[in-house]
């Protein structure tokens, strides 16, 4: 009955999305997990029905016992870690279809990104921005605002995916402000082979990641807001591959990241038309204030030592995956038992230390903007 009532709110989400004229909230990697718990289903059920069918064999209790355990454990990790944020850009329209006119005093925020950003595979930062964000400004301007933030992240998504469609979600919340931390799963397919054609496969990309793709997307991404859109936009430096500086993997993100400050320069000249000409594109640099938390942590333990490369990354994102969903563990004590890492939980995902401190790079800018 979970899994019929599962499937059901699933189908209607899709109805939902076709008749607003969005795509359907899961593809790729999520599409990924649904195929993986329906195909489980579908060949469980007939073992079942051959069992209870059968007259000349008796059903193996402990095969069934086992494989309904094993069922329930992959349905609850793929659920946990597939699920579309519940404050997510489809969410937000159809609320705000339903309310109406916004009030004078709300702002919209939109977080667009990857898994980094969706917060089921890494620490959910994005739904502490609100209340940080909001006892930030009161303290600062004594001023009363209603900040909407909306989650438009996607598990494995990559800059094309996001400039093919997800740049339509963002523009349909009508969003104030635009924060962009993307670029992780391109930089992934530019270090390692296996991973360039998993995500070719999974996105149907037409051409190989590689940082010129990187980058143009990107722009183009920021261009496409910017036409349609009146919000300031923040783009994110992107966050290490492992705490390892200098890493082969980190030499990559560093090559990127140089190249992502340089827009700020190509967009100097967007003015927002308001009482005060502010600049439109800034970059925040989220690389340079994880690496700070990692050299400022490790010299107080004098800990100097390299820890987990981002090449095994999955088979700890596997097992922390499930020790989170299935019995709540937070990332910080998976990270601590795991890989003693600081700021990443399994060299690529965020932490709750590491989650804290993009919250508050984003808060810090906004507060700026607002003030």
């Amino acid at each position: 009955l979970f899994c019929f009532r599962l499937y059901l709110e699933r189908a209607r989400a899709a109805i939902q999305s076709m008749i607003g004229r969005h795509i359907p909230p899961r593809q790729g990697r999520q599409g990924f997990w649904d195929t993986l718990v329906v195909g489980f289903l579908l060949a469980l059920s007939p073992i079942c029905i051959y069992y209870a069918a059968s007259d000349r064999y008796r059903p193996n209790t402990t095969l069934l016992v086992a494989t309904g355990i094993f069922g329930i454990i992959v349905l609850i990790v793929a659920e946990g870690l597939s699920r579309p944020p519940h404050n997510g850009p489809h969410e937000f329209v159809m609320q705000n279809q339903k309310k109406g006119k916004r009030d004078d005093d709300e702002r919209v925020l939109v977080c667009l990104g990857d898994s980094l950003t969706h917060g089921a595979c890494s620490a959910n930062w994005v739904n502490d921005v609100e209340s940080s964000l909001t006892n930030q400004v009161q303290n600062k301007a004594n001023t009363r605002i209603k900040v909407n933030v909306v989650n438009a992240g996607q598990n494995s998504i990559c800059t094309d995916t996001v400039l093919n469609e997800k740049v339509n979600h963002v523009v349909a919340c009508q969003p104030d402000y635009i924060f962009i931390m993307i670029g992780s799963n391109d930089a992934m397919a530019i270090y390692r082979d296996d991973w360039a054609k998993e995500r070719m496969n999974i996105w149907n990309l037409t051409e190989r990641p590689n940082e010129d793709v990187l980058i143009r997307n990107l722009t183009d991404i920021v261009k496409a807001l910017l036409a349609h859109t009146t919000a300031v936009i923040a783009i994110a430096t992107l966050p290490p591959f492992g705490e390892t500086s200098g890493s082969d993997s980190n030499k990559i993100i560093e090559s990127i990241n140089r190249r992502i400050k340089t827009l700020e320069y190509l967009f100097l000249g967007e003015i927002k038309n308001n009482s005060r000409e502010t600049q439109r594109v800034s970059v925040i640099d989220v690389n340079f204030a994880l690496w700070d938390e990692i050299s400022s942590r490790r010299s107080s333990k004098n800990n100097t030592k390299a820890t987990h490369s981002i090449d095994m990354f999955l088979p700890y994102a596997i097992v922390m995956g499930l020790l989170h969903c299935v019995f709540g563990l937070r990332w910080n004590v998976l990270t601590r038992v795991f890989t003693g890492n600081i700021v990443l939980s399994e060299s690529l995902h965020l932490n709750e230390d590491g989650g804290s401190i993009v919250r508050n790079e984003v808060v810090k800018w906004l507060t700026n903007q607002m003030t």
